[in-house]
């Protein structure tokens, strides 16, 4: 049917049936009253800085197995420090012996294993098996569809044919990633073929890193815009890219521990609890570093003692000079706005749930080779504050969260790739940005932090793309 014979159908049938339609009209007109008065107070509940809210709908869903995984992952590297770590372990109820192998695993399940040969593999030593590096090391795991080997791996032989046969016999065309200096020697073993593809992701501020590293990789993961472009800058003066390395602005990514903790809550709601939605209006700060010097916690908790009127802060800590900062300024004072937690060893589903609460996360970094911290941050949805200088800004702009002021500090020569990549933040610095926070409405609040979140997951899907398109290309050169 036409939609001009349609509608005049429709007519005929509206005018044979007037018994029902001022009835119907007059419904109309209610219900329209009704939501012109319910988008007013919306309006103006949000003019005041009310605290009604209407989540917007996104489609993260589709990226929930995702996290999951990483999850997963980077739960296992963190336990398992001198095995091979498949990128298809996916499940913490799965029997990690099925999936992992270690030295002393039959020397046919090892060869079987490393027979596989995929495009890259990852060298992850059994010393870097803290948070950082399982973050870093996991996410090349799962996006390259790979492994991660530690070292011992290079040290077996295998007898085929009559034949000794090592990994690089085996693989001859897999390419090795090297995460940052930690190269173990392996490149200068005499079983190591000169010709071999070597991928390096380097973190710029470190210290360790040398014009040699950079002369041996072929391809430099650059994670940052900051770091795309310094090395970019290296590799072009006169001398400095004898194999004509390619650089490969690939951005990286972070697990999202919140989503651990929304499978545990709905997994066990009575055991682990339900997750109060963020409150952008009475607001709930967070901050963790760990061990970590670089995460500026004293200079949070000098701000906080300086600021007794601030909003409640949980500050979750482990490192020696943050303690006694702590100590210094509350020995004969119980803060009543500040929980100190020193030392405590959090899961990660309880971490991901404690982040997922915070309305707002406090990550005013002194440097970042990337910013898993932050990332993890914007991916729980929370008002990020962090440091307005490279790379943290990168994560985080006006639209997104807040920048506090920071000064730079001299490295003497020592970072490779040039100055500017250390930072003092002051704690008045730290408290001007609370007090941005504070001036703004829970209204503005809110939508900086779900810009934030977008902005996690935009590069989450690019991070993927890289890796396909990293994968693809390695796949070609090889032929």
């Amino acid at each position: 049917m036409s939609l001009a014979k349609e509608g005049a159908a429709s007519h005929r049938n509206l005018s044979s049936s007037r018994w029902w339609r001022r009835p119907r009209w007059m419904l109309l007109g209610c219900m329209g009253v009704l939501m012109g008065v319910q988008v007013l107070v919306t309006v103006v509940g949000l003019s005041r800085g009310g605290g009604i809210f209407r989540r917007p709908a996104n489609n993260y869903a589709d990226f929930e197995p995702d996290l999951l995984h990483l999850n997963h992952l980077n739960d296992l590297c963190l336990h398992e420090n001198n095995s091979i770590i498949p990128w298809t372990y996916n499940s913490p109820k799965e029997s990690r012996a099925a999936h992992l192998l270690s030295k002393d695993a039959p020397l046919a399940d090892l060869l079987a294993e490393l027979a596989r040969c995929p495009e890259v593999d990852v060298l992850l030593p059994d010393h870097l098996h803290g948070h950082g590096y399982c973050e870093d090391a996991m996410v090349y795991v799962k996006y390259l569809h790979t492994r991660s080997l530690p070292l011992w791996v290079f040290d077996l032989e295998f007898t085929l044919d009559g034949r000794v046969q090592t990994y690089f016999d085996l693989c001859p065309h897999s390419a090795i990633l090297f995460l940052n200096h930690f190269w173990e020697g392996l490149h200068t073993r005499p079983t190591f073929p000169p010709n071999k593809t070597v991928i390096m992701m380097p973190n710029i501020e470190m210290y360790e890193l040398t014009p040699a590293h950079y002369h041996r990789a072929d391809i430099v993961l650059a994670k940052t815009q900051d770091a795309h472009r310094r090395i970019t800058a290296w590799y072009a003066r006169e001398g400095n890219n004898p194999r004509y390395s390619k650089v490969w602005y690939t951005q990286h990514t972070s697990s999202d521990p919140t989503a651990l903790a929304r499978a545990q809550s709905k997994a066990a709601p009575s055991t682990f609890g339900s997750i109060r939605p963020k409150d952008f209006t009475n607001l709930r700060v967070f901050h963790a570093n760990g061990h970590s010097w670089q995460k500026n916690t004293p200079k949070i908790l000098d701000c906080w003692n300086e600021r007794p009127t601030f909003p409640y802060l949980n500050v979750y800590s482990k490192d020696e000079l943050s303690n006694r900062t702590y100590w210094t300024h509350f020995r004969d004072k119980t803060p009543s706005n500040l929980a100190y937690h020193l030392g405590e060893d959090i899961d990660p589903a309880a971490f991901g749930k404690l982040m997922a609460e915070a309305s707002v996360i406090l990550c005013p970094s002194t440097m970042e080779g990337f910013g898993h911290y932050i990332n993890q941050a914007r991916a729980a949805g929370a008002l990020v504050v962090t440091t307005n200088a490279a790379p943290m800004n990168e994560f985080v702009d006006e639209s997104s969260g807040v920048l506090i002021g920071a000064s730079a500090r001299g490295t003497n020569g020592r970072v490779m790739m040039g100055d500017g990549t250390e930072w003092d933040v002051e704690p008045s610095a730290i408290c001007a940005g609370m007090d941005q926070v504070l001036a703004m409405t829970p209204y503005a609040r809110q939508r900086m932090a779900q810009e934030g979140q977008r902005k996690y997951f935009d590069q989450l899907g690019y991070f993927r793309s890289q890796m396909n398109d990293l994968r693809d290309w390695l796949r070609r050169y090889r032929q």
